[in-house]
């Protein structure tokens, strides 16, 4: 999985919604710009798995920093802001219902891509657990092997 940059969210928000209103002004084909729409869906779902904290690894959970808090919160507001935008766009240059089109598709497109971003966020985790596991396991048989040898050296002494 591709690590977020929290920081650049916003600003590829704002980009994509640019493009897309202009094109919706230039009267361009819908179907040539629901592409666009599932970019704008996908960062929609990595600005929430940014704010749920699952962008991170196990470790990196732990270190949280206030400018990444405010990156996201950023990143929030300029969607919202792009949606409206794109709402009054699509309303007013559109043909009619393209909207309510749009809506229906970006939702399951938001759907996909959060069910696929937080089914490898759980992959990661089970793996990073697993070699927690194992390493645990290894650390307490050569520490217990040492201890054995030492206590048998000591004792042969």
């Amino acid at each position: 999985m591709a690590i977020i940059e929290v920081l650049a969210l916003a600003g590829a928000v704002t980009k994509i919604a640019g493009s897309i209103s202009s094109a919706v002004k230039a009267g361009k084909d819908l179907n040539s710009l629901m592409p666009s729409f599932g970019k704008l869906a996908a960062l929609e779902a990595d600005i929430n798995l940014a704010e749920t904290g699952k962008h991170k690894g196990p470790l990196g959970r732990l270190t949280s920093s206030e400018e990444e808090g405010f990156a996201i919160a950023q990143a929030k507001m300029a969607h919202k802001d792009a949606q409206n935008l794109l709402r009054e766009t699509c309303q007013l240059y559109g043909p009619s219902g393209m909207w309510d089109m749009v809506v229906r598709e970006t939702a399951a497109a938001r759907v996909r891509k959060r069910d696929a971003l937080d089914a490898q966020a759980a992959a990661r985790d089970r793996l990073f657990y697993a070699l927690s596991v194992a390493g645990g396991i290894i650390f307490f048989v050569v520490g217990s092997g040492l201890m054995f040898w030492g206590a048998a050296t000591v004792a042969d002494l």
